[in-house]
């Protein structure tokens, strides 16, 4: 079921998101259709027996030659005029004229149909290079369509190689499952829900763990072809490929980090359109805020009574507080051995900066949440002393945004915290 749903999700998305549909490839005018279109394979032109061709703006390739020179087989069924395609473990079938196409049985709706011309079937270039696994650009200048059947991307972590294009991907943070989404994909497998799923859609989807630890038994019943992995994970990297999965370790701790993981997802899809639209979005949300004139300091607590941590300026609450308009008081702090991004609480070192405000992040509802922290600041001397607590400028931050990486939501999250600077008196 929910193989089924991944490939029809990013074949989908493949046809009616690619920038063949937006006319930014494959899609040339009608006075440069007739212009001979190349097509190559990793660098390496392909041989087919008939020239490729614009077919209502769509980039067309006879079926038999295509599928043969990307190693397939391919087969014809005069009555049904139905054109069948394999490769190892995929199978297309399309036919002429239906603007419908089944990837291993799935149903899958194109926005070009095959046709005849001239006594030979031409199918969608773009449909059958990816279910092969093959990502697909264009070349406006040499008028040549370039298959490539690996794709070597930057993470956070370094190069890194995919084998094909990934169809059963996994994630283990909810702001990656929720940037796939975005990006048009889907997943086969998503990280242990805290809170509420989103989006909502990958609601069903089964639960593999996090970036804390795998599910092992639970990932392999799911036989992904990519897992998208927090740096945290590297010790379990030999016990997933034994699954037959690639590992990309990515992680985003930063605004600017999060962005890049737009772009990379995007071009893991071929997607790199729609990232810069979402990109381009996230900012035009932050160009409205406005500032305060001067900057509040702020402490950002992470944690439950008992357990707490304070929020560093690379932590990505810290570098939101810092967009939002605000002056991270531990940005001196020395950070945690476990966990870099934060630090442990010292009450010495909050006593002696003296926050404004004290920004709180936890789970559980927010107004009991308050009452059990301002119960605690003011039955402790050291807490009750600073100027947030006798001001009573605390709040709790929202769980969706802040108890984890908010991803694509980030200008919310900024802009919440903004909003709470500026009320500081």
């Amino acid at each position: 079921m929910f193989r089924k749903a991944l490939v029809h999700g990013l074949l989908a998305a493949a046809v009616l998101l690619s920038p063949v549909a937006t006319g930014k490839w494959g899609a040339p005018s009608a006075s440069a259709a007739g212009s001979s279109i190349k097509v190559t394979l990793d660098g390496k032109e392909l041989s087919l027996d008939t020239q490729p061709r614009i077919v209502h703006n769509r980039t067309m390739v006879p079926y038999s030659g295509i599928v043969k020179a990307l190693g397939g087989k391919a087969s014809w069924d005069a009555n049904t005029k139905t054109i069948t395609a394999n490769r190892d473990s995929v199978n297309v079938k399309l036919t002429v004229g239906s603007t419908t196409a089944y990837i291993n049985g799935v149903r899958t709706e194109m926005d070009a149909a095959p046709v005849f011309v001239n006594g030979k079937t031409f199918v969608p270039l773009r449909l059958i290079s990816e279910a092969f696994g093959n990502w697909v650009s264009y070349n406006k200048n040499t008028s040549t369509v370039q298959l490539s059947s690996t794709l070597t991307v930057k993470t956070s972590t370094g190069s890194f190689t995919l084998k094909k294009k990934p169809s059963r991907i996994v994630t283990l943070s909810s702001s990656d499952t929720e940037i796939i989404y975005a990006l048009g994909g889907k997943v086969v497998g998503r990280p242990t829900a805290i809170g509420k799923v989103i989006p909502a859609a990958a609601s069903s989807v089964p639960e593999v763990g996090s970036s804390h630890g795998v599910l092992f038994e639970k990932l392999a019943t799911l036989k992904p072809d990519l897992v998208i992995a927090s740096p945290s994970l590297k010790s379990q990297q030999a016990t997933i490929e034994r699954l037959g999965a690639q590992v990309m370790f990515n992680s985003h701790n930063s605004y600017d980090e999060i962005q890049n993981s737009i772009r990379l997802y995007g071009r893991v899809l071929g997607q790199e359109s729609k990232a810069e639209q979402l990109i381009k979005g996230m900012d035009n949300k932050l160009k409205s805020l406005s500032k305060p004139k001067d900057k509040p300091k702020a402490l950002i607590v992470y944690g439950s009574p008992g357990s707490f941590v304070v929020a560093l300026p690379t932590s990505y609450p810290g570098n939101f507080l810092e967009l939002a308009g605000g002056k991270n008081i531990a940005s001196s702090f020395p950070k945690m051995d476990t966990m870099p991004q934060y630090a442990e609480l010292s009450m010495e070192r909050i006593v002696a900066a003296n926050p404004d405000i004290i920004l709180l992040i936890t789970h559980g509802d927010a107004d009991e949440v308050k009452a059990s922290f301002k119960k605690q600041f003011e039955g402790n001397a050291a807490w009750k002393s600073l100027g947030a607590v006798k001001n009573e400028q605390f709040e709790v931050l929202p769980s969706d945004l802040f108890a984890a990486n908010p991803g694509l939501r980030a200008p919310q999250a900024i802009e919440t915290m903004n909003k709470l600077l500026l009320q500081v008196k």
